[in-house]
């Protein structure tokens, strides 16, 4: 009994949370008050950071956005030079592909009916980020242009007992073929038909989603405390 006696009243910690000063004020430890006073500056920090907005402070606002533009800038400059092979591999793949696009010949069949189907599938994909993202609009491309065009193929298919619509002028305009099929047309005649836009427009949406995540990562590795609404 004695020894535990002896063992908590020789114990730093508790000797220290009992110290008092002549006031009646505990006295901290060196470590709580590095820890205090690193959270007081981290606080002011904060709050300085919060007033620099460009309705406030346009003048230091853009000076920081020109530092951080500069440093980014620099970081993807040095990441470049260290993936050299990478980069001119890159570029030497972009020129063949500019010449192989620019050159007449009767590839250009191919090159047409490759950059239609890119522009189709880029259109899906900027239709989904803009109902993900929204931009204060609230702009929901299912409803207004995949929906349509699902509901439109699948009345053309049924009117016209096919899905092999002629290329061009669809998907522009949907035009029955000339040489009818008589095709059984089911719900998953359908779904093949309109499968990659729908899956364009869905990976747009799942896009759309990493802005608002890489702003909130950003936010919170800068030490800024976000408050839900």
């Amino acid at each position: 009994m004695d020894r535990r006696r002896r063992s908590k009243s020789n114990d730093p910690s508790t000797s220290t949370r009992k110290r008092k000063s002549t006031n009646g004020q505990l006295h901290l430890s060196p470590s709580e008050d590095k820890f205090h006073s690193m959270t007081r500056s981290l606080e002011s920090e904060r709050r300085e950071r919060d007033k620099i907005v460009l309705w406030r402070q346009p003048r230091l606002t853009l000076q920081y956005f020109v530092y951080e533009v500069v440093e980014l800038m620099t970081a993807l400059a040095r990441r470049l030079y260290k993936r050299t092979r990478t980069v001119l591999l890159a570029t030497m793949l972009l020129i063949v592909a500019y010449l192989i696009y620019q050159m007449e010949g009767p590839h250009q069949k191919v090159v047409k009916s490759v950059e239609r189907k890119l522009l189709w599938f880029a259109y899906w994909i900027g239709l989904g980020v803009l109902s993900s993202v929204g931009l204060g609009t609230g702009l929901h491309t299912f409803l207004l242009y995949l929906g349509p065009h699902i509901a439109a193929v699948t009345l053309a298919a049924y009117e016209c007992e096919s899905v092999n619509f002629p290329e061009p002028p669809y998907p522009n305009e949907i035009v029955c073929p000339l040489k009818q099929d008589n095709q059984h047309i089911s719900m998953w005649t359908i779904m093949s038909k309109v499968r990659l836009e729908a899956i364009m427009w869905g990976a747009g949406t799942a896009i759309g989603e990493l802005p608002p995540y890489f702003m909130a990562r950003a936010a919170r590795l800068s030490g800024t405390v976000l408050e839900s609404d």
